[in-house]
């Protein structure tokens, strides 16, 4: 199992903090995030600085701050993705990613209009040939109800993965959404196989996997029955000393996939 950790959960003032304790913590990669307010170029030379000293590999950056169903600013994101294949790391995106008002508390659950899905799928597929021509991967993430009108569960990406066709394309899972938008996390996990190139690793109550109630164990080996292979990714809170707490979270999901 490779691990590597969001940047924005770990202690430090700075990228180059952040990275150096992510790699304390026993991690090999990072994961971090830029918005259109991002200095790119900046951005780049710290990001390939502070992992070079760290000894961590550059693994996914977030497209954040983005509203897909708008006219997208295409030339930003043509930007982000040249900048973070120079890394070599992979572009991880979501439609729409705000909390919802009002608060969908019971389903069906109101969704976008036409007008804003059509403008979803036509920026996509201008991303779907950016990716291609600059041979950058990108992951797409399911999240839930209370955050985004879009792709609220992992069917619906599957179904957008398929549609574009595009092996540069495939799904990132998050344990924590898919506890709050999958009937059967396993069940879901084995529906994907093989489109799954990426997963988010936080518990119900997002914090470090063991602290809430999603079994790992399971979910884990449904993962590696599709012969998932790829990064594990903290995406929660980590309370007390940021190293020892992900180490010992390591430690205990790498004897949890073993046992199995």
């Amino acid at each position: 199992m490779q691990f590597a950790a969001l940047t924005i959960i770990a202690p430090g003032a700075t990228l180059a903090a952040q990275c150096e304790a992510i790699a304390a913590a026993g991690c090999a990669g990072v994961e971090t995030i830029v918005f259109p307010t991002t200095r790119l170029e900046l951005w780049s030379r710290e990001m390939q600085q502070s992992t070079n000293n760290a000894g961590l590999q550059p693994v996914v950056v977030i497209l954040g701050g983005l509203a897909l169903y708008q006219p997208e600013p295409m030339g930003w994101i043509r930007e982000a993705l040249e900048a973070i294949a120079e890394l070599g790391a992979a572009a991880l995106l979501t439609p729409e990613y705000r909390a919802q008002d009002p608060l969908p508390l019971f389903p069906p659950y109101p969704g976008p209009s036409s007008k804003e899905q059509e403008q979803v799928d036509q920026t996509l597929n201008e991303i779907s040939q950016l990716a291609t021509a600059l041979g950058v991967r990108i992951f797409l993430e399911p999240i839930t109800q209370f955050e985004s009108r879009f792709w609220r569960d992992v069917d619906t990406v599957l179904s957008v993965c398929e549609q574009l066709n595009n092996l540069q394309f495939g799904l990132c899972l998050d344990f924590h959404n898919m506890n709050i938008t999958e009937a059967n996390i396993e069940a879901s996990i084995g529906r994907v196989g093989t489109w799954i190139r990426h997963i988010h690793l936080a518990d119900s109550n997002r914090r470090l996997p063991g602290q809430g109630h999603i079994n790992f164990a399971t979910g884990l080996a449904a993962l590696r029955a599709v012969g998932y292979a790829g990064w594990y990714s903290f995406e929660c809170a980590v309370e007390g000393d940021f190293a020892d707490q992900v180490r010992q979270t390591v430690h205990m999901l790498e004897q949890s996939i073993n046992q199995r």
